[in-house]
């Protein structure tokens, strides 16, 4: 009988756990994607290196303004569209790596241990505080504050497997509801910008294949947890896979290159990963060590 009992209570407990990871893991892709209008100065971090980043929510419109070396840089999202407003040269896909996430739920929960680890006050704001803790060799720890109201993500740090900073973002200061008389000179800015895509849904290997005229390499095995989740066309000739298992993430570009400028160049391990073969440049980025990135690589070459 006093084992039948433990069985119903561990039953309960292991359910209850359950149900607790899931409820955290929305309360997380909830934090995305604030319903409310805001604005926000907001600390990027990348490594050693940080900037200011100025972000207002309003309406159908978020942009992120940043002080370049001559002037601000705007970029604007609306719907599937950025406007890019600058008179200097500007990697967007830099600034906005620590606004990238995955919403896939299953993906998350079967690669990370998803776990409550209190409340805290950040910049005057209550929050919850919620880790991601990898199940497998390689994936990145990210730790979460999220506001109990509004329900924002106040703060996110990704560490490595060593427990370096890879990349941090906090909201230092927040105003809700901003003037709404902002929303007009948001519109204006957006008009005037150059426009780049900014699909939220991925297209398949096999379109972007088809619109760019190769043939795709695809990895033959990837690191544990790690999925295919689409490719893209961030530009001309420029192919795009990405990978993710639900918290980080693995870019593979492939560049064709024209005849008259093709070398066949081994794979080479810096900050990303580089090489030529078969009239196509690769280049893998990603928030996994450079030694399994290199793994990924060398299994690609043809």
């Amino acid at each position: 009988m006093k084992r039948l009992i433990l069985i119903v209570l561990l039953t309960a407990t292991i359910g209850l756990l359950e149900v607790t990871s899931g409820s955290l893991i929305n309360e997380y892709i909830l934090s995305m994607d604030p319903k409310i209008d805001y604005s926000a100065i907001v600390k990027v971090t990348v490594g050693s290196s940080s900037d200011k980043i100025e972000v207002l929510k309003i309406g159908e419109y978020i942009s992120f303004s940043i002080k370049g070396k001559v002037s601000r840089i705007h970029i604007i999202k609306k719907g599937d569209t950025y406007s890019l407003i600058t008179d200097e040269p500007v990697n967007i896909g830099a600034l906005l790596w620590a606004y990238r996430f995955s919403k896939d739920t299953t993906l998350i929960n079967k690669n990370y241990h998803v776990v409550f680890e209190g409340y805290e006050n950040i910049n005057n704001v209550r929050t919850m505080r919620i880790s991601f803790n990898p199940r497998h060799k390689g994936g990145i720890k990210r730790t979460v504050w999220i506001g109990i109201s509004p329900k924002i993500m106040m703060k996110l740090e990704d560490r490595d497997q060593n427990g370096n900073l890879i990349r941090a973002r906090e909201i230092e200061k927040l105003q809700l509801n901003p003037n709404p008389s902002k929303r007009k000179s948001i519109e204006a800015l957006f008009e005037t910008g150059i426009k780049v895509p900014a699909r939220d849904k991925l297209l398949s290997p096999q379109e972007v294949a088809k619109q760019l005229g190769i043939e795709l390499v695809i990895p033959a095995s990837l690191p544990a947890g790690y999925e295919l989740i689409g490719a893209d066309i961030p530009q001309d000739e420029t192919a795009q896979l990405v990978f993710t298992d639900g918290i980080g993430f693995i870019s593979i570009y492939e560049i064709k290159i024209p005849w008259w400028a093709r070398q066949n160049l081994q794979p080479e391990k810096k900050r990303y990963i580089e090489w030529e073969n078969s009239g196509i440049h690769f280049l893998i980025v990603g928030d996994l060590p450079e030694d399994m990135l290199l793994e990924i690589a060398n299994g690609m070459k043809k």
